[in-house]
């Protein structure tokens, strides 16, 4: 059965998101088999890569978002886009470094446009750093869904369209109340805010914590595989809450 979403915050505006219940669990590994890049942070001419792969990104890369190839505008549309993975039950958590390497990198280009125009002295070109994640690199997430799903086998991820390489393993699935999370989370997709973390993310679209905890008991799921094996998760939803 579906159900709406709890209270948030009195500073967050309310909004009601229908919510599937989870009745399969998925544990994905992702391994890199390029180079990954994607500009969590700049600081002047050096653009960083985060340890980590944002969950949007991840539903995107599995072919799970219908998205237009040209926009005029920068204007991300991402409630609307992932709306219909909430309706259909499908929610993939922001995935771990399991095991990560990076690598910093010089380029020294022209400004990349479909029409050539020459505004500067071509003596001065584009260039600057980009710290990437290495080929080889692993991570880690957990998909849960309403009905049985197959995913793709690879995947491509960042600006470069890096390839990667999936597997997955279906793990037991339970649904119970929880207040502590060790994976990390998208505050933009639960019901309600953390008062304790161990690391926050700042990157674009929406903020990611990690070793989250809460003053209440959350609707959740734990997830089990292995010999004492047990990851609690909280209920989420793609664009939960509005900004």
């Amino acid at each position: 059965m579906a159900k709406k979403s709890g209270r948030r915050s009195s500073s967050v505006p309310e909004k009601t998101v229908q919510v599937k219940e989870k009745k399969y669990a998925y544990r994905i590994g992702i391994e890199l088999e390029d180079y990954l890049f994607f500009a969590s942070m700049e600081k002047g001419k050096v653009a960083e890569t985060a340890s980590l792969l944002h969950n949007y990104a991840l539903a995107y890369a599995m072919g799970w978002v219908d998205s237009l190839y040209f926009n005029e505008m920068q204007s991300p549309q991402y409630e609307q886009q992932l709306q219909p993975m909430n309706e259909q039950g499908v929610y993939v958590y922001p995935a771990v470094p399991v095991h990560i390497s990076h690598r910093m990198m010089q380029y020294n280009t022209t400004d990349e446009a479909f029409l050539m125009k020459r505004t500067q002295s071509m003596g001065y070109p584009n260039w600057g750093f980009i710290k990437c994640i290495r080929p080889g690199s692993t991570f880690e997430t957990y998909i849960l869904s309403h009905d049985p799903i197959q995913i793709p086998s690879k995947i491509r991820l960042g600006k470069w369209m890096s390839l990667a390489s999936i597997t997955m393993q279906e793990v037991l699935l339970t649904k119970k109340k929880g207040n502590a999370c060790p994976h990390m989370v998208n505050i933009q997709d639960i019901a309600c805010l953390p008062v304790y973390f161990s690391a926050m993310y700042n990157i674009l679209p929406t903020r990611l914590v990690q070793g989250v905890e809460w003053d209440e008991q959350l609707d959740g799921y734990q997830i089990s595989y292995g010999d004492h094996q047990n990851v609690w998760v909280p209920e989420s939803a793609f664009w939960w809450w509005d900004k």
